[in-house]
């Protein structure tokens, strides 16, 4: 995901990257109703059910290609009513590959599960680059978007097949216990989530929706650089969420104190990676931009920079504390909140500052849910603010932050405009950085440290 669009700039012009863009926004848009996160249902009740997990999956998989048909014929429908269509001539193969890529895909989250993360990071890295090879060949050969949608499109026809196959080889429901009542759980559980999480979506790419009606796709292409972090935020902030989710499920029936202790370290590691990653976007946006994407793409640069603030958000990832004890309703209430900001932010900065509004309707509808999602854990968990965050250790982070970025950025200051002084300046942060984070004693940093040298054979 970082090095696709890396790679795709050099062989696509703005508008026919734009164009592409555009397919990935209607599709993931689109399949995130499709999708309805009944996957991942998984990772709370194979905690609940241990002794029946594959009974679980398959009602998973039912349910899931149940709802995403019934939205697929809805929006075609739809569409097809709206004079001019709701995505243009991007219909068929938008709901053909959401069919294709939501269904039969609840792999990461069993295993995740089940307890084998080697087994997601093997199936994962094997699908994106298969991905990233495809989309770059095919990139190279054609220069084309249209080609490059359909053929992402047989190549999830492939994975939709293969999986299906390898499905009815490991199932074993029948030798396991039957969970009475568990299709209208997953139910209760995934309504008020799913459509919290078509919401958030909403959220999200109302900005890039509005771009394109109205400054058209070059405008999403330079949009899209400027939110380049996304896959930063998907890899660390998500990926962590969901190895916590099934120990807080656990944690959460017992003592809603511990569940809470146990997020505060994950919180704490949140910091520690983003943190800088958003400092040294801030401060290096513009040689990232112009010499990563070109100088077509220098529009970008303040949205980066403005999606710094993004990324420190994503450090406070409450919807785990609510995942874990079934409380999914108040993300309905978020997603409107989300939504009804960044739409009246847009409406009231889009037509005088461009991108750059869109960039700050991102930023405020961020931060509308995180208040409004922490205040809900306060009620729920029964915590005051003060309890509500490790703000000590959220405290230290930020002090090692800031000091970091004023000797590394100020010691590379005349550097700062070109490439070079870039990666200088972003090396010599990440040492400043760990350093202090040790000296101020930082358990989790040391524990990172320490996990890293006996990975790397060092005692």
């Amino acid at each position: 995901m970082i090095i696709s669009p890396l790679v795709l700039v050099r062989f696509l012009t703005v508008t026919e990257f734009g164009r592409y863009r555009e397919f990935l926004l209607y599709s993931s848009v689109l399949g995130s109703i499709a999708y309805f996160v009944i996957s991942e249902s998984l990772l709370y009740f194979i905690p609940l059910h241990p002794r029946s997990p594959w009974r679980i999956v398959r009602e998973t998989i039912v349910l899931t290609a149940i709802i995403s048909s019934a939205v697929v014929v809805a929006f075609a429908a739809v569409d097809l009513l709206v004079p001019g269509g709701l995505v243009g001539p991007y219909l068929v193969p938008v709901a053909v590959y959401v069919l294709l890529f939501v269904n039969v895909d609840c792999w990461e989250t069993f295993w995740i599960a089940t307890g084998r993360p080697t087994a997601v990071f093997a199936y994962t890295a094997g699908r994106l680059t298969v991905r990233m090879v495809v989309v770059v060949c095919v990139a190279v050969m054609t220069a084309n978007a249209s080609a490059i949608i359909w053929s992402l499109l047989a190549l999830e026809a492939l994975r939709l097949l293969g999986t299906t196959i390898a499905w009815q080889a490991l199932e074993r429901s029948r030798h396991e216990p039957e969970v009475p009542g568990i299709r209208r759980e997953q139910l209760k559980f995934c309504v008020p989530f799913g459509l919290a999480a078509a919401l958030s979506t909403l959220a999200r790419n109302l900005g890039n929706f509005v771009i394109t009606k109205y400054l058209g796709v070059v405008a999403l292409a330079q949009f899209s650089i400027g939110t380049y972090a996304d896959p930063i935020i998907m890899i660390v902030r998500n990926s962590i969420t969901s190895v916590i989710l099934p120990e807080l499920v656990r944690l959460g029936a017992q003592s809603k104190g511990a569940a809470l202790r146990f997020w505060h370290r994950s919180v704490v590691i949140n910091c520690m990676l983003l943190f800088p990653i958003a400092s040294i976007m801030a401060w290096y946006a513009e040689p990232v931009i112009v010499k990563l994407f070109g100088a077509n793409y220098r529009p970008a640069v303040p949205v980066l920079q403005w999606y710094a603030l993004v990324v420190v958000r994503s450090c406070f990832d409450f919807s785990p504390l609510l995942r874990a004890i079934n409380k999914t309703r108040p993300f309905i209430t978020v997603g409107l909140i989300a939504t009804l900001v960044n739409g009246i932010t847009l409406a009231i900065l889009l037509p005088k500052v461009g991108l750059v509004g869109a960039a700050i309707g991102v930023v405020a509808a961020n931060l509308a849910d995180a208040l409004y999602q922490g205040y809900y854990v306060i009620h729920l968990y029964g915590c005051g603010l003060r309890q509500l965050l490790p703000w000590a250790m959220v405290a230290k982070i930020s002090a090692c932050t800031i000091v970091g970025a004023v000797v590394a950025f100020g010691f590379t200051w005349e550097l700062r405009g070109t490439f070079a002084g870039s990666i200088y300046g972003s090396l010599l942060y990440g040492v400043v950085f760990i350093s202090l984070l040790l000296a101020a004693r930082v358990d989790e940093a040391s524990l990172l440290l320490n996990r890293l040298k006996s990975r790397l054979g060092y005692t």
